[in-house]
């Protein structure tokens, strides 16, 4: 019987391949992108899950709220280790991580010898043996217990080995740091997972660190990570951590329970950190939740849409099926073989767009990963659940395609379809017109938020910023060139097509930042704490930035008091509360109370993302020799390049030359919303191709069934306008129900994205029409090839039977 019915199938799909190919390319199309995005999504979900004891690892992360300044934190205090094992049995192990941000400067630039030359490294990160005992990361040489006990040892990847020392049995090899600093190789571990929320190369001791970099209870650079015993009741952790830290905090812990003022810990799960984190100060950018559900959502319409032509397609084609099924029943075919054989048909076609469906896949994911930044691939790991899913997509998918189609049409009356008693054709199902408006609705939905989100991103490319990023060549790692970095840079400044130059480790399109409080008073009161950015830079600084001075002056050399000078933004003057801050003194409590003198007010400049609203900064007049900010006015901008290249090869040979420029940083800050967007039109341009190509079959059989409609008309004298006319205004309809639909929920959707912007372009109204008449448009040049082929026809081919 089923051979039957496959017989059968494939004789029916043959005899009407317009039909099946229509449905094939669809669900090909549909199948394609929705296995696309599921692979983004089971990559995005499975970060952390290769730590055996993922499920009882979680990371300490802060909560504070003090005098109007507050936010989330991903580190804690070093101290904090030592005193969760001897108060919190429940806890069973503690290890601790600090990384770039958490350490000093001077301490975070970080150049490994190789050979003759010296290479900038990234991946690097302080921890102790204890991490070995908390994550799954296997050691192919060493001892992990105690690998990372003693100062200037380190442990590497096994990549990073090949790396440097062209082999993996590396242990007793000795690596030459920042040219002075000689570490011992006691470990080797494979190369981390790519799904980790932390992914690095060089792992040294925590013990080489000076006490200052961690010890005190008030410094809070440290990433705590816990590995708890089974059953550990997570909320009564979470408060008796937090009154440890209070107990511990340099604040008067009356301080934290007045005034809106508050210190809360979170235990955070380690499988939530990557998607589910907004804290500050993370070991690495994390993914998305929000993201997630988007794009999952996007391939269960895309995937629906494709559905929803073949059950418009298989009931429109009614009127041809119809006589079929009463000859069957007539002879004795009882329902439920009729049922199964146009399921049998659905899945056919499933199985056929599937198999289609794996090679498109294969070929884009290239391109995928290229926009999504991910490196997708089909591995062996990943068949295990690729291959379940797709056997249970084809049978998901050609049942619910093809159930509809198969009830519908195996439900019809021998004795009124053999009569042609039956009313056939587009108006004659509800149903079928829902689907159409549901089809059109969801692709201008997405045309609508593609809209919003390039308009955002236009909006964050052109609006004035504060400074000037444009042509701006940033050199990294000047630090290791010491006293050297200054007299580099004034001899930059002199270049040709040089217009100016400033060296400071903070730009307002870096990742470097620092954070600290400043006091009104010499009598340093937390209540009157002003959390600021606190940069050190030089006299060059605010010209090459472009910066906007609205009152005071700029720091000047020839001025002996500028060395304890400051110029601060809108955002801090308005903080202070001073009506003029010119002259006024602040304070800052660091080693001692630190005085300083305001000599100048900046116009606030956008140093964050625009989801964030500028907040207080201070730039200090000190030396920082951390990179150097060229200004570049020339046409010739690789000869400029190759003579700055020159100049540092002369004052360190040995060290690799590394910049960036300030608008391809910027761009970065971005990257996330430009992938968004690219997404989006990809994925709106594949909604609306699946749901062009249902339209333009169902005009096709529209056409057919009223072919001698057509020729009585031409007869009649209709004109081909007014017949294209008559065949399109229906679908033209649905059309417009879909966009009445779709705009509001697009509209109320997309004003939520907004609202994560602290600075945003409005919904404008223009983009509701847009996306309107670019459906419209779409539709009806899809409409009129069926529409005028039929009105072009001769009248006597379709009335020579009458």
């Amino acid at each position: 019987m089923i051979r039957n019915f496959i017989k059968t199938a494939i004789r029916t799909l043959r005899k009407n391949i317009g039909f099946t190919a229509i449905n094939v390319l669809g669900l090909s199309v549909g199948l394609a992108t929705c296995l696309l995005i599921v692979f983004y999504v089971v990559d995005e979900l499975s970060y952390d899950k290769y730590n055996t004891k993922a499920d009882r690892i979680y990371r300490v992360t802060v909560k504070a709220m003090l005098n109007g300044h507050g936010g989330e934190y991903a580190t804690t205090e070093g101290p904090l280790e030592a005193a969760l094992k001897d108060n919190f049995p429940e806890i069973d192990k503690v290890t601790r991580l600090i990384d770039n941000n958490g350490i000093a400067v001077s301490a975070s630039k970080f150049s490994i010898r190789k050979g003759n030359s010296n290479i900038q490294e990234k991946k690097v990160v302080y921890t102790e043996s204890s991490l070995f005992d908390v994550f799954t990361l296997p050691m192919v040489a060493g001892e992990p217990k105690t690998s990372l006990d003693q100062p200037h040892t380190a442990v590497v990847t096994e990549s990073t080995a090949q790396k440097y020392f062209g082999k993996t049995d590396v242990v007793g090899q000795v690596l030459t740091i920042n040219d002075t600093s000689l570490y011992r190789i006691t470990g080797v571990i494979k190369n981390i997972s790519l799904q980790s929320h932390f992914n690095y190369d060089f792992f040294l001791s925590f013990s080489t660190l000076p006490e200052s970099h961690w010890k005190g209870w008030g410094y809070s650079g440290v990433h705590n990570y816990l590995l708890l015993r089974p059953g550990a009741n997570i909320k009564s952790l979470e408060s008796r951590i937090a009154q440890l830290e209070i107990e511990n905090s340099p604040v008067q812990a009356g301080v934290w329970t007045t005034g809106g003022n508050y210190l809360k810990t979170e235990l955070t799960p380690l499988l939530n950190i990557h998607l589910k984190s907004n804290a500050e100060l993370e070991l690495d950018k994390g993914g998305s939740m929000q993201y997630v559900y988007i794009f999952s959502f996007i391939a269960v319409i895309i995937l629906l849409i494709a559905c929803v032509n073949f059950m418009n397609l298989s009931t429109a084609r009614s009127a041809n099926r119809a006589k079929e099924v009463g000859v069957r029943k007539v002879l004795g075919s009882a329902r439920k073989y009729l049922v199964a054989q146009f399921l049998t048909e659905s899945i056919l076609v499933t199985l056929l767009s599937t198999i289609i469906a794996i090679m498109l896949a294969i070929l884009l994911l290239p391109l995928f990963n290229q926009i999504s930044g991910k490196q997708l691939g089909f591995t062996i790991q990943s068949l295990t659940w690729l291959v379940p899913s797709l056997i249970a997509i084809v049978v998901v998918v050609g049942f619910l395609a093809g159930s509809y189609p198969a009830l519908y049409l195996s439900g019809f009356q021998p004795i009124q379809v053999l009569k042609g008693k039956l009313a056939f054709g587009f108006k004659s199902s509800l149903l079928r017109s829902s689907l159409v408006v549901f089809q059109f609705g969801i692709s201008i939905m997405l045309i609508i938020c593609t809209l919003v989100i390039y308009n955002q991103l236009n909006y964050i490319h052109n609006k004035n910023l504060g400074f000037d990023r444009s042509q701006v060549l940033v050199v990294k790692n000047t630090n290791i060139l010491g006293k050297q970095a200054g007299v580099l840079k004034q001899e930059i400044k002199q270049l040709p097509g040089v217009a100016n130059a400033t060296m400071s480790l903070y730009q307002p399109t870096g990742d470097d930042r620092l954070k600290t409080g400043l006091f009104p008073d010499r009598e340093i009161d937390v209540k009157k704490d002003i959390l600021s950015e606190f940069w050190s830079v030089d006299d060059d600084y605010i010209n090459t930035m472009g910066l906007q001075l609205v009152s005071g002056r700029n720091f000047s050399k020839q001025m002996a008091s500028d060395t304890a000078a400051v110029i601060v933004n809108e955002a801090f003057a308005q903080k202070f509360g001073q009506k003029d801050p010119l002259g006024k003194f602040i304070y800052r409590d660091s080693y001692g109370v630190q005085q300083f003198h305001i000599v100048g007010v900046v116009k606030n400049f956008h140093f964050e993302s625009l989801r964030d609203k500028i907040s207080p900064l201070v730039l200090v007049y000190a030396q920082d020799n951390g990179a150097i900010s060229v200004k570049v006015k020339t046409a010739d901008l690789s000869g400029l390049m190759s003579q700055i290249e020159d100049k540092w090869k002369r004052f360190s040979p040995n060290q690799q030359f590394s910049y960036t420029f300030m608008d391809q940083d910027f761009d970065a800050t971005y990257r996330s919303e430009n992938r968004l967007g690219t997404l989006f039109i990809s994925f709106s341009t594949l909604a609306i191709l699946i749901a062009c190509l249902g339209l333009f079959g169902l005009a096709a059989y529209a056409a057919e069934q009223r072919t001698k409609e057509i020729g009585i008309r031409k007869v009649l004298g209709a004109s081909v306008s007014g017949i294209v006319g008559m065949l399109s205004i229906d679908f033209i309809k649905l059309v417009v129900v879909s966009i009445l639909v779709a705009s509001p929920l697009a509209w109320y959707f997309m004003n939520k994205w907004l609202q994560d912007f602290a600075y945003r372009t409005a919904f404008h109204w223009w983009i509701l029409g847009i996306a309107g008449a670019v459906a419209i448009l779409i539709a009806f040049a899809t409409i009129s090839f069926q529409s005028v082929k039929a009105a072009l026809a001769n009248p006597v081919k379709s009335l020579r039977s009458e």
